[in-house]
């Protein structure tokens, strides 16, 4: 092919519009769903630093009343 754009066949070019148009609809879907993805690691991060610190105040707490029982 050339330069020249009246040399592409009209339904060559259909094909090719309508296969650029639901790339852009998976494209738009991937997007979403890598949105989802970061929101629920984020909220998985979260989560997990809560859970250790909540298990570092009880081991804390449970040390510090075990010495007061043994003392």
């Amino acid at each position: 092919m050339g330069d020249d754009m009246s040399e592409i066949n009209p339904v060559d070019f259909g094909k090719l519009v309508g296969a650029v148009e639901v790339l852009t609809i998976e494209v738009t879907a991937l997007r979403k769903d890598v949105k989802c993805l970061q929101s629920q690691l984020t909220t998985g991060r979260g989560m997990i630093a809560g859970m250790l610190l909540a298990a570092g105040g009880i081991g804390a707490g449970a040390t510090h009343l075990l010495e007061r029982v043994f003392k």
